[in-house]
């Protein structure tokens, strides 16, 4: 039923499976490791299409809620043009007089928004999904402390606002981490 090709076949020179069974096991690992460039591209670009976009709407509600000061967080992929900011950690000052609260609530929501997303994108590195799931944490810490800072400015907490901005610089710190190592894994 089945033609059987010459090189494989039993009544064949055994030589020639010898040398061809090398070859095609090559074939299939190049392949393979080819396919698996295209597997993590693509994941990568799912990560950045979703990522990067937040973190421009993050910086348009920030600076027209009047909180300047906020940062978007730190884009991933290294976007040309990207309007994203160096990270959480960009939020010191934010207790300035031009700050409002509202702002830091919007992006705290937005920042929420963003972690659910990251919620169903699948790696094929358990590595990756592991940094991608603490950037998602890393997300719930930085909303968390927003809104905790909207609530210190809104009851003039100065003392509080700046305990709040500390914390946000390690956050800060962290997601600069987090996106590092993301962005190294991404890279080709």
């Amino acid at each position: 039923m089945f033609r059987q090709f010459s090189f494989w076949s039993s009544s064949g020179s055994g030589h020639r499976a010898t040398v061809f069974a090398p070859l095609l096991v090559l074939s299939l690992t190049v392949g393979s490791a080819s396919c698996s460039r295209v597997t993590r591209t693509k994941q990568c670009r799912a990560l950045i299409a979703q990522v990067n976009p937040a973190l421009d709407d993050v910086l348009t509600i920030t600076h027209s809620g009047g909180a300047a000061g906020l940062g978007g967080g730190a884009a991933i992929g290294n976007r040309p043009g990207s309007s994203a900011g160096g990270g959480l950690a960009d939020t010191v000052g934010a207790a300035s007089s031009n700050a409002t609260s509202n702002g830091y609530v919007a992006a705290a929501g937005r920042y929420e928004r963003l972690a659910k997303q990251l919620g169903p994108l699948e790696f094929n590195s358990e590595d990756m999904a592991k940094l991608v799931a603490e950037y998602a944490g890393v997300l719930h810490d930085a909303a968390g402390n927003l809104r905790s800072l909207a609530a210190a400015l809104e009851g003039n907490n100065t003392m509080e606002a700046e305990r709040l901005n500390r914390e946000l610089e390690r956050i800060g710190a962290r997601e600069r981490s987090l996106v590092n190592r993301m962005d190294a894994w991404c890279q080709p």
